[in-house]
């Protein structure tokens, strides 16, 4: 029997795949990483749901990727979870870093703008 991964590898070379993965990857994305931060905050659907007033179903629709998302709606849960939504037409150009790596830019910036030090 195939692992997991063997059936992505397939997958990622149909082309039928390919094609989906170009519309909609960013959209799973998004919604992987709102689940995601609902469960790392510690709530559930049903929490959430009283957070934003977004019915229980539809937050079980959107996080099974059934569910079509608005601006409105995708700001809503965002805001919801403390979170922060960016939404840009440059995505491959669009570096995220980790905590750590945010950490110890901020540190350089914060010497830059306190003591004259400038990091290159």
């Amino acid at each position: 029997m195939a692992t997991f991964e063997q059936l992505l590898k397939r997958l990622e070379k149909n082309e039928g795949y390919q094609k989906a993965q170009e519309e909609f990857g960013p959209l799973f994305d998004f919604v992987n990483a709102l689940t995601d931060l609902r469960i790392e905050k510690g709530l559930t659907q049903k929490d959430l749901s009283n957070l934003t007033g977004i019915a229980v179903p539809t937050l079980s629709r959107i996080e099974a990727g059934k569910q079509n998302l608005s601006f409105k709606t995708m700001q809503t849960l965002v805001n919801a979870l403390g979170g922060k939504l960016r939404i840009t037409p440059k995505a491959d150009s669009v570096v995220e870093l980790n905590s750590k790596a945010k950490e110890a830019l901020e540190k350089l910036v914060e010497k830059d703008w306190n003591g004259g030090i400038r990091a290159y």
